[in-house]
This record gives structure tokens, sequence and C-alpha cells, in this order.
């Protein structure tokens, strides 16, 4: 009865700790439905992601069927609840008409081959059985054999790999050949002619897994492990295959979500408790007094402590009673506003049996926190506090970056906690020093100053949430910022330009797709051709094998997420190195328009010779024209030039192919060392026929060999060329002298390869097989698109690498890749998506940024933050307005003012005043405790983040500018607040008070400020 009585009283009393301890339970249930909801979107996110092939559940029956086999099948499926199954059957190849195809049925077969075609197929029957070739490639009209006769009707290709478990191509299924389908299923199977083949039946139906929810994904997980469980025990030759690795993935990235972010909620509860803490904590001094007139009347210590309890407990039901219905509403809206099933989210986050056991608990702590802090002397739990504080802030700061990855999201919050019991503490002392090195500056700021000493308590307790506030907002901005730079090196990582274009499933590179005229046009900006490869080099006896890139060094500057820390120098410095001081190729003879002939006189002393003409293209490309074998006898050879501008690139000499079947087949079953012999070929005269009849010789002399082919006393002018040619299994090739061959290639390497290299930085390459002495000008730490763990790189300029390359063998330079940087992506995309171009694999930075920053985890602990912020601003402004109705607006301050002559404008100026000096302090110390907290920055992204370990490493990124402009933000809704509130609270005209002397030493030293 006494607790109701005061209740109704006096409500405004427990206003602050009710206000924490509903602002708290509300933001509990808020964060436990934004987990549920970043816990569901990672699975989407995993599952959205799976291919069509993958999302199938499929039961598989090893050879002929019996009856009821596909009963049985489809009844599993059914049980499972996917509908209505599709049968397939798929046998092994067979020679037909001399032919090797693989015949293939799928029922409902409109479902996956676009046209009039299925239609079209009649039931298969052994004396025709129409199919349909997919796929492409060429077979007969009809394939016959006894008890078959297949008439290939037409052909359609079957753009879904779902049925058959691959898309057939033009060059066959591991070498299979094309493939035959039809719809007949049955039809097919009981074909006599094909009785002997082994064949698999497949019924299949998809799992909608784009709908599950993640809490759905367990018990769907078990009844397919229980189905696939029940097939194995029962010995048939029946097996399941389904997407379990897909569920299981899903299920632990939704799982990981969660307890994210109820870490970093759970430290941003923490700093609403230490706002219960101090609010309770400076209430105390009415409870106290009642305890007094309770003992007087003769209570004893149950009854004080029964007394504190009710009114403790009824304070603290109520709040988590209003914060609880607060917190569903604002859960449903959230549910609501990111696209998922409201009343879901409720029932699996809020609404669930651990959530009342969680508010029950609740409960159960914030009334022993207040009944705690009324009976125990407070000073002596603020003392500790700050103390604890002190100590946590050290050792969470003193970690900072080196924590646990479950544990970095929970410091920061709680570090903000301790600063603000810090700021509590230390705030008084503050205010007392400011007094008296302010006692000479103007009036209304020394007012202010000396009656914020005088009462420090509840002014403390403003600037200390002010400062907690302005703390966790301070750290949200940083934590966005690191976060935006993260996910921006991240995807600068795997795509240094705006796109990075590489060859597609048929292996075709963008250059052999497009001409690099037609990508620059359509990207109206940079497009870099570049080589990716290996390299070999030797170090401490071992071989190391390592990436390689060749890159136009022009085009190095302008990569993405490059850092100073990178590398040895600057990187246009290293750029500038990679640049050939001269011309890094010397092209061979260009043939003249109309050329229809090359003409040699070759002869070959041993064994015969294949003699092939490089010729290269304006694009760079290479093609070969066969001169034929040359033998002991002299011969001149011709070699058709195709239409078009061509140079000669080189010669090149080969084993004949009997020689190389031979050769290995010796070598395979010889325990010795391999077969080798030398020829000794005589080449030339060249000659280019043209259409007139005139002939253009090509002097070969001057001419070197390298790879299998070794040149002797090298004669400028000559027209003949003397060759030695090992029988090695690899191409021997004679052509100019290159730069290449005395010069070094320039090259950037890894730490570890430059340990390797000679006291000149010379380092002997291996690059696809071929001999590349390369000389090393910087080292990097990292490169972009290459992953760390593949032990190093080797960088090169793309024409010098494609030069050394095609001077050992043309043609091995060619890039396979583009990076473009382009101001029209829309029009890339486009382009990239429809047409030839789409054959090719693309990848945009920009989806790879947008991807990072968007992960459910990284986004809902943003939310969360940013959440954590508003609820800080909310106590501060009521922290605030508490100040100006409890301790800042001292009626005792007034009334000595009043009794000097100073007026209601004159007491709101000096209020404003009092409150604008509060405000301040508090956002300059969170101001300070934002700054501290950067470092804790990258721990928390990490932590937030999809990637365990991100390359290149998260840097911490202090956003100076965000920081004064929040803080000052911050400070001018104080003042406004402040403002307001006076205006409000102290009318224009007061009623004169009783004129009456100031006995205090603080009225005293009042108006000796006042005079």
């Amino acid at each position: 009865m006494l607790a109701a009585a005061r209740g109704r009283r006096r409500p405004a009393r427990w206003l602050l700790p009710a206000l924490g301890i509903a602002l708290a339970a509300a933001f509990a249930a808020g964060l436990a439905a934004q987990a549920q909801i970043a816990g569901d979107q990672s699975a989407r996110a995993v599952l959205d992601g799976t291919s069509p092939l993958d999302r199938q559940v499929r039961v598989i029956w090893q050879g002929p069927v019996s009856p009821g086999v596909a009963d049985q099948a489809q009844a599993l499926l059914r049980g499972l609840g996917l509908g209505s199954p599709t049968e397939v059957l798929l046998m092994n190849p067979v020679r037909l008409a001399g032919v090797v195809e693989r015949p293939a049925a799928i029922a409902q077969l409109g479902r996956w081959l676009p046209g009039p075609w299925p239609g079209r197929l009649g039931p298969c029957r052994p004396e025709r059985c129409p199919m349909l070739l997919v796929g492409g490639g060429s077979v007969p009209s009809t394939l016959t054999a006894i008890g078959v006769r297949i008439q290939v009707v037409g052909s359609s290709p079957l753009r879904s790999a779902v049925p058959l478990g691959f898309v057939p191509s033009s060059a066959g299924v591991n070498g299979s050949g094309p493939v035959l389908v039809t719809w007949d299923v049955a039809g097919l199977d009981s074909l006599p002619g094909l009785s002997g083949l082994y064949r698999t039946h497949s019924w299949l139906a998809p799992l909608t897994i784009t709908r599950l929810r993640w809490w759905q994904l367990a018990d769907v997980e078990d009844r397919l492990a229980r189905s696939q469980a029940r097939l194995l025990l029962s010995g048939s030759q029946f097996s399941l295959s389904a997407p379990f690795t897909t569920l299981d993935e899903a299920r632990a990235q939704a799982s990981v979500a969660p307890q994210r972010l109820l870490l970093a909620g759970g430290g941003a509860i923490a700093a609403l408790a230490m706002f219960i803490v101090l609010a309770g904590g400076e209430l105390r001094r009415d409870q106290r007094a009642e305890l007094d007139r309770l003992r007087t009347a003769g209570a004893r210590t149950r009854h004080c402590v029964l007394f504190v309890a009710a009114e403790s407990g009824w304070l603290c039901a109520a709040a988590l009673s209003v914060g609880a219905a607060v917190g569903i509403g604002a859960a449903a809206l959230l549910a609501r506003s990111e696209s998922e099933p409201a009343g879901a989210i409720l029932m699996h986050s809020v609404i669930t049996p651990a959530g009342v056991i969680t508010l029950v608990i609740g409960w159960l702590g914030a009334t022993v926190l207040l009944g705690t802090l009324v009976l125990l002397h407070s000073t002596r739990v603020t003392d500790l506090l700050a103390v604890a504080a002190a100590s946590a802030l050290v050792a969470a700061l003193a970690v900072g970056t080196g924590s646990d990855r479950t544990l970095a999201l929970l410091l920061a919050p709680l570090c903000c906690a301790a600063a603000g019991v810090l700021t509590f503490r230390a705030a008084g002392v503050v205010l007392r020093g400011t007094e008296r090195v302010a006692r000479g500056g103007p009036v209304l700021p020394r007012l202010a100053l000396v009656n914020l000493a005088r009462s420090p308590g509840v002014p403390a307790l403003a600037i200390a949430f002010i400062a907690v506030a302005t703390g966790l907002g301070g750290f949200a901005l940083a934590y966005r910022s690191t976060l935006i730079r993260s996910a921006a090196d991240q995807a600068a990582g795997s795509v240094p330009l705006d796109v990075l274009v590489s060859p597609g499933p048929n292996f075709s590179t963008p250059l052999e797709v497009a001409p690099l005229q037609r990508w620059q046009a359509l990207a109206s900006g940079a497009v870099l051709p570049v080589r990716r490869t290996d390299a070999n080099y030797t170090t401490g006896g071992g071989t190391v094998t390592v990436p390689a890139l060749g890159i136009p060094a022009d085009g190095l500057a302008g990569i993405h997420g490059w850092r100073e820390s990178d590398g040895s120098a600057p990187l246009t410095t290293l750029a500038r190195r990679l640049e050939p001081t001269g011309p890094v190729r010397v092209a061979g003879p260009t043939l003249p328009a109309g050329a229809q002939w090359l003409s040699l006189r070759a002869s070959a002393r041993g064994s015969a010779v294949v003699v092939t003409a490089d010729l290269r293209d304006p694009q760079g490309a290479i093609r070969q024209v066969a001169f034929g074998t040359v033998g002991a006898g002299a011969a001149v050879l011709r070699a058709p030039v195709p239409r078009g501008q061509w140079q000669l690139e080189a010669l090149e000499l080969d084993e004949p192919t009997g020689l190389v079947i031979t050769n290995g087949h010796q070598n395979g079953e010889n325990p010795a060392a391999a077969t080798q012999s030398s020829t000794r070929v005589a080449l030339g005269p060249l000659s280019v026929l043209a259409a007139s009849g005139q002939s253009l010789p090509v002097p070969l002399g001057a001419w070197r060999g390298v790879g299998a082919a070794a040149t002797t006393a090298p004669v400028a002018d000559g027209a003949v060329a003397i060759v030695s040619f090992s029988a090695s299994g690899t191409p021997g090739v004679l052509r100019p002298a290159q730069p290449t061959d005395t010069r070094p290639v320039p090259v950037l390497v890894d730490p570890q390869a430059a340990a390797g290299a000679g006291p000149d930085g010379r380092i002997a390459l291996t690059v696809d097989g071929l001999p590349v002495i390369a000389r090393v000008v910087g080292v990097l730490n990292r490169f972009p698109t290459v992953d760390p763990d593949s032990g190093g790189f080797v960088i090169a300029d793309e024409a010098t690498l494609a030069a050394a390359l095609d001077a050992q063998l043309p043609g091995q330079g060619r890039p396979d890749e583009l990076w473009i940087s382009t101001g029209h992506l829309a029009r890339v995309r486009a382009a990239l998506d429809s047409g030839t171009l789409a054959q090719l694999d693309s990848s945009f930075r920009i989806d790879l940024d947008n991807q990072l920053r968007d992960a459910p985890v990284a986004r809902g602990v943003f939310g969360t933050l940013i959440a954590a912020t508003a609820l800080s601003v909310v106590l501060a402004v009521v922290g605030l307005l508490t100040a100006l109705l409890g301790g800042a607006r001292d009626e005792r301050a007034e009334a000595d003012l009043t009794e000097q002559g100073v007026g209601p404008r004159g007491l709101r100026a000096e209020l404003r005043v009092r409150l604008a000096l509060a405000s301040l302090l508090g956002v300059i110390a969170g101001l300070g405790i934002a700054v501290l907290l950067t470092r804790l920055a990258v721990a928390s992204v990490r932590a937030a983040g999809t990637v365990a370990d991100p390359r290149p490493p998260v840097v911490t990124v202090v956003p100076w500018a965000a920081l004064v402009t929040g803080a000052a933000g911050t400070f001018a809704v104080l003042v406004l607040t402040g403002a307001l509130a006076t205006r409000a609270l102290i009318g224009r005209e007061r009623t004169a008070r009783p004129p009456r002397v100031p006995s205090t030493e603080s009225g005293a030293r009042t108006e000796s400020v006042v005079r």
C-alpha cells in the first residue's frame, strides 16, 4: 500500500530508471527480431545462390527396373512433399552406324526443351524410335542395329542441366559423343537392341529451398536424411541425393548471424543497464528518507527490505511490460520493412518460452539491481563501478583488434558503458576545476559553473549520458566507414578496375571472342589485356610455383584498393620500373598484300621433321600453316597464305606423329632415360609468292633457334639457316632475334621470391614451361586477384611478358582476360549478358562491393549500433531535462539571483548557459570516447563479416569530418532542447518572493559573482 501510494503521489520520481528499463526491454525485443531476420536473410543468400541442378532431390535406380520400382520412387518423393517427379533414363554410350552417341529419355520433355519438338516425337518402338539430337554435333539421320532403329528427326539445345545432370555439348560429355533424347522412357528402356547397355533410372523433383525459412531447414534436412537412411537400410538398388551441403551451409550462416547481433546488442543493453544504475543511484536520496521514516515508525530490517523490493518490483514490472509491448510492435514493423513474415519472426524470436524466461529473469535482475542501489551506499557502488569500468576499458583497448571474433562485437558497447561510468565519476571534479579556472571570465559562464559545481550529481549524470550517446554514435560512424573501406578493398582485390572479363566454360578468351578495338569502343575507357598463368623458380633446393600476371605497366596506377604499405615504393614508381626501355618485339617480315604461297627449300639429315609457319595477324593472334614433312632429300615445300594482313612470326619444327607415338611408348616402358635424337635441318631459301608471280625472298641466316632448335653461326642476310633439332617431345622455333634474348624481363615479386633472386636481382623463371630470365625491380606484399594463400606471385608488363613467351613459342603470350575501366557500366553489362559476349565470365566490382556492404550480419550489426545510438541520444535528452528539473535548476540559486535583481530573462539565460556547458562537456567527452573506440572498429567489422580473414586486411578508418559533424549536431540538438525547455519552465513574468538574506556560503558566493 505504501509503495502504491508513493507511486500515485509522485510518479515522476522513478521516471529515469523506468525509462531505462522499458527501453532495454524494447531494444532487446527488437534485437531478437533483427537477429532472426539477419539469420533468415543469411540463409536465403546461400539458398538463392544455389543452381537449379543442386536444388533437386533425386532418387536413383541402377540397372534395369523391376515392376513397382517407379511407383516406389514416386511415392518416396511425394512423401517428402515434393509433388510430381520427373522420370529420366540415361544409358551408357553406344556405337550405332559408326557413331558413338548416348541415348536418353526424359519424361515431360517439354519442360526442358524449348520449341514444338516434344509434340512431334512419337513413341519409341524397335522398328522406329524418333529422337532429338541435343547439345549440337552431327549424327546420321538413321541409326540402326539389330533390334533398334533410331530416327534423328531434328536437333534442339537442352538448356538445363537438371534432367541429365549435365548440359550436352557438341564435344560430348567426357568423350561420350552426342546425346539423343526422347520422351518415351518405357519405350526406350524396352528396346531389345539396347538391352545390354548399362543404364540409370532417376526420378527427380525440385526442393523449393528458396521458399524455406532458416528455422525450417533443420526439419527439412532431417526428413531428407531419414528417407536416405531408409533407402540404405532397405538394401535395394535405390540411392537418394539431395542438397544436404547447401542446407548445412545455410544453417551455419543463419546460426552465426543471431550470435553476432546478440553480442553487439548485448553490449548496448549493458550500456542501458549502466543508465539504470546511475539513475537509480542518483534518486536514492528519496528512498533513504522514506526508509528513515519507516524505521522511526518501528519498522525492522525485513520491513525495509520488503518495502524496497515491493517498490522496485512494481516499477520494473510496469516498465518491462511497456517495453516488451513496444518491442513487439517495433519487431513487427521491422519484419515488414525487411519483407519478412512478421508473425513467424515474432513466434521464433520474441514470443517464445525463451523470451518469457528472459523477461522474468530481466524483471528479477532489475528489481535486485534497484533494490541493491537503495540499500547499499551509492558512493561505494559507483566507486566500485568506476574501478571495474576503468579496468575493463584498459583491458579491452589493450586487446583491441586482436580480440576473439565472437567477443569483438561486445567490446565497443561495453567499453562505451565503462567510459560513461568514468565520465560520471570525473564530471564533478571537472566542474569544480573549471569553475575555479573561469573565475575571471564573463558573469553568465561564472554563475553557471558555480551552480553546476555546487550540485554536480545530476549534471554529472547528464554529462555521462551525453558522452555515452556521442561515443556510441561516433563508434557507429567509425564502424560504417571501416566496413565501407573493407568492402571496397575486398571488391577491388577481386576486380581491380570496374569489370573483369575472363574465359567462360568453353575456354574462349575475350580477345578471341571480340577484338580489342570493340572492347575499347564498348567501355569508352581503359581496357587492359592481362595474361594470367603460373611461374616456377628454384629456391632453397626446391621449386616454388606461384601465379604470374602480365599487366600493361601504364595501367597499374588505375587499380583500386591500393595501399602505400602494399609495395616497397609508390605504385606509380613501381609501374615506371616495369615499363620497357625500348622495343620488346622485333616484328617478322610483313607479307605483301596478295601473297598466296610461302615457298621453302628444306632438308633433314637424320629423322624426318615437320615444318610449320607461324603467322601473326594485326590483333596478335597466331595462325599456323603447314609446309609438310622434311626428309633426307632436299625439297621445295609450299604453305598457303590465308587472306588478310600477316607477319611471318617464326618457323616451327616438330617431330612427325608416328615418331612421337613411338618415342612415347618406348619411354613409358623403358626405365632408362628418355629417348632423344638430333637432326640437322637446312632451311632456306624462303620466298613469298604473290598472285602476280613476283617472288619476295626472306633471309633466314640471321634467325635464331630456341626450344628444341639450335642454330650455329648465324649469318646476316644469309638465305639459309642450319638448325640442330632435338627430338625431345617439344617444338623447336626458328625466329628473328628478339630483345628479350639479352634483356631480362622486369618483374615485381613477393618478398619470398625477392629473397631468392641473385645479387643483381636476376631470377630464372619458368613460365608456362618456357624459360624466362627476369630481374626483380620491386617487392609487393600483395596484389589484386592473386590468392594470398598461393605462396607468392610474379607481376610483369603484359607486352614484355608476351614478347618473352612468344619468343619461345609463338602465341603463348596471348592475353586471356581483360580488366576494364568504364563509366558506362549498364552498357557493358548489357553487352556481356547477350550475344557472343555472353559466353564469357564477367565480374563487376560494384556488385561485389554492394554484396559485402549489404551482408545481412554486417547490415544488422550496423543497424543495432544505430539503434543503440538513438536510444542513447534519447536518454541523453531525458538526462538533460532531468538535470533541468533537478540539480541543474537549483531553487536556492534562482532565489539568490532574484534577490540580486535578476529577472526571468536573466534566469533563463543563466540556466541555458548551465545546460549548454553541461552538454558541451558531455559532447567533448563522448568525442574522446569515440576516438578511443575506433581501434575496436576493425575487430567489429571482422566479426560481423562473412569472411573470417578478409584480404586485404581490414584497416581502421577514422571519419574525422563525420565525427565532428555528428558531435556538433548533437550539441546543437541539446542546446535547442534546453532553450525550449527553459522557455516553458520560466515564464516571462515571475512572482516576487519575500526577500531573504543568503545565509549559506553558496549564496554569498553567488552574490559576489553577480556583483
